[in-house]
Order: C-alpha cells, then structure tokens, then sequence
C-alpha cells in the first residue's frame, strides 16, 4: 500500500488560480467568505490552509508597502497571477511540511514534476527512493511541483 501525493492535483483542489481571484478585494485583502473553500479537504487542517492565504497576502501587501516590489494593490487585484503562484506555492509548502512531520522516517518514491519547466537537479531524482526527514523532499523548494509516493500502510492521505 502506498499514499501519492500530487502537488498539482491538490492545488487543483484547495487553490486554483480562479478561487483566489474570487478571494481578492480592491485592496487585496481576503474576503472572508471566501476561506469558506478551503472546509472541502479530509486530508489537512482547513485553519492551516487558511492561514498560509492570509499569510501570503500580508507578506505581499508589506512587500508593497515597503517598495520591494514595483506592483501595487490594484496591480495584484486585476493582475493576480504571481499573487496566486505565491499562494499556491506557499500551500505546497505547507502540504510537504505536514506529510513530513506525520510520515518522518518513512520512505518514499520522488515523482515527476508537473510544473512547466521541471527542476533539472529534481529530474534526477525521479522515480528513486528516499526517507523523509533525511535531505530534501519534493515541496520543498517553492515552485516545487514534484509529487511523492509514501511508501507505508495508510492508503489515504490524513494530516493533523
């Protein structure tokens, strides 16, 4: 028995570009009827997923408001696309980190990425064997689309 965990299929899942355009205001801030999508997942802590939207948010608007970033709010509300990609990156990070704590020591097979141009070094490492919590693992590199196939009794992905 084994678990595959895919990042693409899970941000299809929990978020997908066009929910977290609905979520934006003209400030770019979260509606917060909008986190209401985030009650549809049996495998994580909806709170979690929640937060790290929030948390991206703000990072962003503080990145704005101290001119790291040329954008403005009204560029992140018409344009949401690398507002998005930081979410949704931010999730796969937060999914990885989870897996790793409630699997540590577990072994895994590392799957193919499904991002548009795959991490050559990542590339290397596909189909191969690996434990958690020893080295990297997929998810942790933000943009990291590579998937995993935990090798364990579970047949169904359930975290804290």
């Amino acid at each position: 028995m084994s678990i595959v965990y895919e990042p693409e299929k899970i941000l299809k899942q929990i978020a997908p570009g066009s929910k977290i355009e609905k979520m934006l205001t003209q400030k770019a801030s979260l509606k917060k009827t909008a986190l209401a999508f985030v009650k549809s997942f049996d495998f994580i802590d909806d709170e979690k997923i929640a937060e790290v939207a929030i948390k991206t948010i703000k990072d962003y608007k503080k990145r704005i408001a101290n001119k790291e970033t040329k954008e403005t709010a009204k560029d992140i509300v018409k344009k949401p696309k690398l507002l998005i990609a930081r979410i949704q990156n931010a999730v796969v990070f937060q999914v990885a980190n989870e897996i790793e704590k409630k699997y540590r020591g577990a072994e895994y097979e590392w799957l193919p990425s499904n991002a548009d141009e795959p991490d050559p070094l990542h590339q290397l490492k596909y189909g191969k064997v690996y434990t958690l919590g020893k080295g990297e693992k997929p998810g942790d590199r933000h943009g990291c689309q590579c998937g995993m196939r935990l090798l364990v009794k579970d047949e169904k992905l359930k975290l804290d």
